[in-house]
């Protein structure tokens, strides 16, 4: 199990998220903050006939309206890492290594072209 609360950094500002929930295959750790801002990091896996690690973090927020601005909305928005891999033929080191190569892909500059639609 990860250690209780976990760290995030949200736009250069450390968030802690202490756990909310727990159960065999899933973790929860959440934070509302000053802001009325939620953080909600949940951890997860499935042992079966593929195996699957997932990472999601989501944010929810209270935002203006761009079409009537003197009118607010809740917005969220997540970003999840997923690792899927068959329980013979690769081994755990071998996942670990794609999900490296993944997230070192993954720099500052990499994510904002593919949030502005780049592929």
């Amino acid at each position: 199990m990860f250690a209780d609360p976990q760290s995030i950094t949200y736009a250069t500002v450390a968030k802690s998220l202490p756990t909310t929930g727990r159960g065999e295959t899933e973790s929860t750790y959440r934070l509302a903050d000053s802001n009325n801002v939620v953080y909600t990091l949940t951890l997860s896996h499935q042992f079966a006939k593929r195996n699957r690690v997932v990472a999601r973090l989501r944010r929810d927020a209270v935002v203006p309206d761009a079409l009537i601005p003197s009118q607010n909305f809740l917005a969220s928005m997540t970003a999840s890492f997923t690792i899927d891999f068959p329980t013979n033929g690769y081994t755990l080191t071998d996942a670990q290594a794609l999900g490296n190569a993944l997230t070192g892909f993954l720099t500052s500059a990499n994510i904002l072209k593919m949030a502005n639609g780049e592929t």
